[in-house]
């Protein structure tokens, strides 16, 4: 009898001990952040997901927009989150790279402080001006900037984001020089462009797309292999002489340390939810290309970016260059 007292009080332990509940818990909501303004592109494609996301969950998902900082604010609450599952991020790549590869931002924050989930778009770029401008062509933008060194006014959302290493690229290779505008975010410094405060910006293929159809701006190249099944007519920069291929990825990540069995769920919903037949026709019509990955896939694609760009990085920190 004695010899059985180890094993009996064990199993009362284990009998007594609280059961992990089930994720997710019933009417427990999700919560998605998106560290940018409303009306940008990465806040339209994580609310077209949320609802077709919380049928494969079968909870709420709730987006909530945590802009500043060009996503600093946004990443760093995600990195101090639970991880408990009901925290998410929909991060935008390459921007999340170069926070934490720029020094002077002090991010807090690595690769290693997220666990990837899903890709869900990989979005080429493009170069847009208004409807009414003058430049009709990358030549035409290429003289502009020739004739009037540190004048021509081009947007982007924020230093070291991929529209801002974008038109460090197109300088350096025609020897050129601009007025950089850095702006918190892809809705305010689209909305710059549309008031005239600049005359040229860059953005996702997606939002070219639906400014095109609303008649507010037109499109001068896409900076990708290929022309754009949503921007027909429209060349590439290669085929202009201007050899870019750059654009936005948008994915969700959770906290680091997150359960495998929470991890898997997400996983799932999240690869279910993307790859619906309903998602793809509302992401086609928004003009929002779709590329799920998976977790490992994502955090290879994670881990070859980061490699890519920390050289460009740190060329552009190092000198200061901010235009």
């Amino acid at each position: 009898m004695i010899r059985l007292l180890p094993t009996l009080l064990l199993l009362v332990l284990a009998l007594a001990a609280p059961a992990r509940a089930e994720f997710p818990e019933a009417g427990r909501p999700v919560t998605v952040i998106v560290p940018y303004p409303p009306g940008g592109g990465s806040d339209i494609s994580a609310r077209s997901l949320a609802p077709v996301l919380e049928g494969e969950l079968g909870v709420p998902v709730v987006i909530v927009n945590r802009p500043g900082a060009n996503p600093q604010i946004g990443l760093t609450q995600t990195a101090r989150a639970r991880p408990d599952g009901y925290t998410l991020c929909y991060g935008l790549w390459p921007s999340t790279i170069t926070l934490y590869l720029d020094p002077s931002r002090n991010a807090g924050f690595t690769r290693e402080s997220f666990t990837p989930l899903a890709m869900h778009v990989i979005d080429p770029g493009s170069i847009i001006v208004r409807a009414d401008s003058p430049l009709r062509s990358l030549a035409d933008l290429i003289a502009a900037a020739r004739s009037r060194p540190g004048d021509l006014r081009v947007s982007d959302p924020g230093i070291l984001s991929w529209e801002h290493l974008a038109s460090i690229a197109l300088q350096k290779q025609h020897g050129l020089t601009v007025n950089q505008v850095h702006y918190q975010g892809s809705a305010p410094a689209l909305v710059a462009l549309l008031a005239g405060e600049t005359e040229v910006a860059l953005v996702a293929t997606g939002t070219a797309m639906a400014q095109s159809r609303a008649g507010t701006a037109r499109t001068l190249a896409v900076l990708d292999d290929h022309e754009s099944t949503y921007l027909p007519g429209v060349p590439t920069a290669a085929a202009q002489g201007t050899r870019i291929v750059t654009g936005s990825a948008r994915g969700f990540i959770a906290p680091a340390g997150l359960p495998a069995e929470v991890e898997a769920r997400l996983a799932q919903a999240l690869e279910r939810a993307i790859t619906s037949p309903e998602h793809r026709q509302k992401m086609q019509e928004l003009g929002l290309p779709i590329r799920f990955m998976g977790p490992e896939e994502f955090r290879r694609y994670w881990t070859a970016e980061e490699a890519s760009l920390a050289p460009l990085v740190h060329e552009v920190v190092g000198s200061g260059a901010a235009n």
